[in-house]
């Protein structure tokens, strides 16, 4: 366990976090040097991109009122926590919203650099290399996570949002809808990875919505 602190917030980072994004890196089928050495860049990567996701969270929910918050990083990516806070509707839909707010700033801003500074870049020395790889991982993790991440399926960002914005008395629409909709991310992320890694993902939400819908399909 990694512990220090970044703008007086706690943050921790699991083992299984560096487990997680070594595999997404491509880990498993690394062999040669460079293949571990894009590896790393890719761990490097969605570090620095889902801290900054959760600090997002993280810092608005303290504009909103809350007295403490923490960030776990883990073996599902990372979550913001805030001991004992209670936000109204609008404020965690604020607080929700800032997660992928602030990943689409981070992609625009890695989109920027690419345009400016990415035709000077000499990718046969290492350290070019380096920079143009780590550039363009960060524009595709905050633009592709992002979309996958505002999907309306809890317990996603876009799921939270919506059961926000329905309502405590329409979980159960909140859920019919995650269904419909882990239904479609299934058969794109089949149709453009051919990942069972993805699959095993997806059935991860999907059973965390189905227990949401079993304690409420009663009410």
């Amino acid at each position: 366990m990694i512990e220090f602190r970044l703008f007086r917030i706690p943050i921790s980072i699991h083992w299984s976090f560096f487990l997680l994004t070594a595999f997404l890196g491509g880990a498993i089928g690394a062999q040669q040097p460079d293949d571990w050495f894009r590896v790393l860049i890719f761990m490097l990567a969605a570090f620095h991109s889902i801290l900054i996701h959760e600090l997002g969270h993280a810092l608005t929910g303290i504009k909103s009122g809350a007295s403490s918050a923490l960030i776990q990083l883990h073996s599902m990516g990372g979550v913001a926590v805030f001991p004992n806070a209670r936000f109204s509707r609008g404020k965690s839909i604020l607080v929700t919203a800032a997660g992928p707010g602030a990943s689409i700033l981070l992609a625009i801003l890695f989109i920027i650099i690419v345009n400016i500074a990415g035709p000077s870049i000499d990718t046969t020395t290492r350290v070019g290399f380096f920079l143009s790889d780590f550039i363009n991982t960060m524009v595709f993790i905050n633009i592709f996570w992002t979309i996958i991440n505002l999907f309306p399926v809890i317990p996603l960002d876009g799921g939270q949002i919506l059961r926000d914005v329905l309502g405590p008395k329409n979980i159960k629409a909140t859920c019919i809808i995650g269904f419909v909709f882990l239904a479609l991310l299934a058969v794109g992320l089949w149709l453009l990875t051919r990942s069972f890694f993805n699959m095993i993902i997806v059935l991860l939400l999907g059973s965390y919505t189905w227990r949401v819908w079993q304690q409420v399909k009663g009410n």
